[in-house]
């Protein structure tokens, strides 16, 4: 397991916010280079209006954390997202947005498939189940995992086993997993 505070997130401005690192793999990758095969991070739209940067060769996840958008591929029809709802796309497709918002994002190569939840509780079996990746994002409250305290904004890349999980009464986290396909 490894933990990953909000204070040791690695922050990046782009043209319409900040987006903030929250897992990479592999490690050495960097996201400019597109030498990655998944990663997982938040954004913060600051401006009215963006334009979504390009990633050829890899899909895309999308949840709302923060705010409404408005979004469009590829000049198609826009459509809205709430606070817990997700969209989902290819990387290439032109996509643009209208609303401030902060975002949840895991951009994935074709290797993998990827799921995001919101959850309240977590249990043991949320973690042991084997997947690639089992990540947990903080929202609200807190969240014990064995030995590690998370707190809102904190990441956890839980791979590994899990022998207990308290939640505050107040907790709110993402789940999300990422798994290899089998080919």
């Amino acid at each position: 397991m490894k933990l990953v505070s909000k204070e040791f997130q690695k922050v990046s401005k782009w043209t319409g916010g900040t987006t903030t690192e929250l897992l990479i793999f592999p490690a050495n990758a960097e996201v400019s280079k597109q030498n990655f095969d998944y990663r997982i991070s938040t954004a913060q739209v600051l401006v009215e209006k963006s334009e979504f940067t390009s990633f050829p060769s890899f899909n895309r996840k999308l949840a709302i954390l923060e705010g409404k958008l408005k979004i469009q591929h590829n000049q198609s029809k826009w459509y809205k997202l709430g606070v817990g709802e997700q969209s989902e796309f290819k990387g290439d497709w032109e996509t643009r947005s209208e609303g401030q918002v902060v975002d949840f994002n895991v951009i994935y190569s074709d290797k993998y498939q990827t799921s995001i939840f919101w959850l309240t509780q977590l249990k043991e079996d949320d973690f042991n189940n084997g997947k690639e990746v089992v990540g947990i994002y903080c929202l609200n409250g807190t969240i014990q995992i064995n030995d590690i305290l998370l707190e809102k904004g904190d990441f956890i890349n839980a791979n590994g086993e899990v022998d207990s999980v308290v939640t505050s009464v107040d907790a709110l986290c993402i789940k999300v997993i990422i798994d290899k396909l089998q080919r």
